[in-house]
């Protein structure tokens, strides 16, 4: 009962960060675009929202939005900057933090770096209530972290057989190298909502037969044009072109999201989810025999 009535507390004053990774089992499946649009509907539903990108280059959060980064994390590891000089601001005043260069320094940070670290996102200036993490596709070791160290871990998927076989081969690895047992799952560029239960199904039967996981269905994202005119502009399909059936299923996506229990305890701080990023770095760096594909 008291872990209860601490946690409607916690609902009701929104005391807690929500910290949600995106990531695939290959790359080219969409899981940036449909980053970027999650992120515009849950700013559209008057969430504070942060990107964390771990991605670099032309198809990165960063690059996708026509932001100009100036600084990224690793400045802020290095105690050159503060993360409020780091963050840059995109539409609808989401926040992004490019940070693949600093993400992957966090195996080798001493004790003090470390404490600094936590301290820059526990101490941040301004609230934040989701925290949307790009990873990096793959299971390659050095690529897991940032998917073991969020609350919430949602796989995108399309209805290609490679893309099925590559997010349950995640899957495997995140379950049987790193115990996580629970995954949120989309389906990207369907043709029909009966596609994507489909692609859906697949791997779910696959990973119930073999693993003990717990897959959740988010729902899907159909092809379309509009989509695709949006991402090209630099802007999200729920601001661009509202009325579309993918704008909707954006601001469903973003209302389940929103709807997700709360965090309790330290998991819902900002500083907790950075040490935990440390932690899993380092757990994820000793990890022998871990496929090195993406």
């Amino acid at each position: 009962m008291q872990d209860q009535a601490e946690g409607l507390r916690r609902l009701l004053s929104g005391d807690f960060v929500r910290i949600v990774t995106l990531t695939s089992g290959r790359r080219g499946v969409g899981k940036t675009t449909t980053l970027i649009n999650l992120a515009a509907a849950l700013a559209k539903r008057g969430k504070q929202v942060m990107v964390l990108d771990e991605h670099q280059g032309a198809h990165s959060v960063v690059g996708m939005l026509g932001l100009t980064p100036y600084y990224d994390l690793s400045h802020v590891v290095r105690r050159e900057r503060s993360l409020d000089q780091v963050m840059l601001t995109g539409p609808e005043g989401i926040l992004v933090v490019p940070a693949g260069k600093g993400v992957q320094s966090l195996v080798g940070l001493g004790a003090e770096e470390q404490a600094s670290l936590v301290r820059a996102f526990g101490q941040l200036s301004q609230p934040i209530d989701v925290v949307l993490v790009d990873a990096v596709a793959g299971v390659a070791s050095h690529v897991l972290p940032l998917s073991l160290a969020a609350q919430e871990l949602v796989l995108v998927v399309d209805p290609q057989a490679a893309s099925m076989t590559d997010a349950y081969a995640l899957i495997k690895v995140l379950n049987q190298g790193f115990a996580r047992r629970s995954f949120h799952i989309i389906v990207n560029r369907v043709a029909s909502p009966e596609e994507g239960e489909a692609v859906f199904r697949n791997v779910a039967s696959v990973a119930s037969r073999f693993l003990k996981v717990t897959l959740d269905y988010m729902g899907c994202v159909p092809r379309d044009d509009k989509l695709r005119r949006a991402t090209q502009l630099g802007r999200a399909v729920v601001d661009a072109f509202p009325a579309t059936v993918a704008a909707q299923t954006f601001r469903d996506l973003a209302e389940e999201v929103d709807q997700w229990p709360p965090p309790g305890g330290e998991d819902g701080q900002l500083g907790a989810f950075m040490q935990r990023l440390i932690q899993t770095s380092r757990a994820a760096a000793g990890e022998p025999g871990l496929p090195g594909r993406l």
